[in-house]
């Protein structure tokens, strides 16, 4: 029987704290923890969840006398705003040579970076050979701070120029994805970054507190874009709609009842697959 691989980046986030000065190019990178086994249990990622909310999945399985699979890592890395406030993040590899290409993961309003743990999909990249990063964004998770968009555009541009720049990533294949808020801001994101090579966004709005996405687009391009959303949150359904008539060559996914921005994972557990799919048509063909 083919074996899975289940990989348990449990990202202890609270021994990382603490740190010293930041270096001058304003990104830290701790090293934490990597555990890998190779189970008969489903691809899974454990990270770090709040008393109040549901426990991440993990591994059941014990391990076995098989080989030990070496498939992924996890750093946590702090990038500093023009504010100077720590942006915190995490960063997930796959155990390759080389740079692999990369993703950014952008949570919904209220929420933090863990929920990529929570719904899978940051196990599937790192599985499918992507560098993966998940982030706080200002106001939010560790990060912290008060809810300021406009500061938060800057913020994202910061950690993405920190990201590209790493050894583990090959800027000339990268993407955002981002659920609700986040998508918008992936968009804005992209907007910003001309080297952003494509966007994901899981029910974007025309304008979430202030952040629009329609003019955005002018500036993005003809760049790939996925557009995601649930006939059952027709504001987003509908701004998928407006979106794609002005994008044009854009990719849409609309499903009947899968809810709002991540938690669309739990009802339709294809789009990890429709995701992943997607990403690998347009930044890894013909490598």
């Amino acid at each position: 029987m083919k074996q899975s691989v289940v990989i348990l980046l449990i990202l202890l986030l609270a021994a990382c704290g603490g740190a010293g000065e930041t270096p001058p190019n304003g990104v830290e990178v701790t090293q934490t923890a990597n555990e890998v086994l190779a189970t008969d249990a489903p691809v899974a990622t454990a990270l770090p969840s709040e008393p109040t909310r549901a426990p991440a999945e993990t591994a059941t399985g014990a391990p076995t006398d098989a080989p030990v699979l070496a498939v992924g890592a996890a750093e946590r890395m702090t990038i500093e705003a023009a504010d100077g406030l720590p942006i915190q993040a995490t960063l997930l590899t796959p155990l390759t040579s080389g740079a692999d290409p990369g993703i950014i993961l952008l949570h919904m309003l209220g929420d933090d970076r863990t929920v990529w743990g929570k719904v899978g999909l940051a196990a599937d990249l790192v599985a499918a050979g992507y560098a993966v990063l998940v982030v706080d964004m200002r106001g939010h998770g560790e990060t912290g701070g008060a809810q300021d968009w406009t500061l938060a555009a800057d913020d994202l541009g910061r950690v993405w120029d920190a990201f590209a720049a790493l050894e583990t990533v090959d800027e000339s294949r990268t993407a955002v994805v981002g659920a609700s808020i986040g998508a918008n801001m992936a968009l804005r994101l992209g907007a910003d970054r001309a080297d952003v090579g494509a966007v994901a966004l899981l029910s974007p709005g025309l304008d979430y507190r202030g952040v629009t996405t329609e003019d955005q687009l002018v500036a993005y391009g003809g760049r790939p874009l996925l557009l995601v959303a649930s006939e059952d949150d027709p504001y987003s359904a509908d701004s998928v709609r407006a979106l794609a008539e002005v994008a044009g060559g854009a990719t849409v996914q609309l499903y009947e009842n899968a809810g709002h921005g991540t938690n669309m994972f739990a009802a339709t557990p294809e789009l990890s697959v429709l995701i992943i799919s997607w990403l690998n048509e347009q930044l890894t063909a013909g490598q």
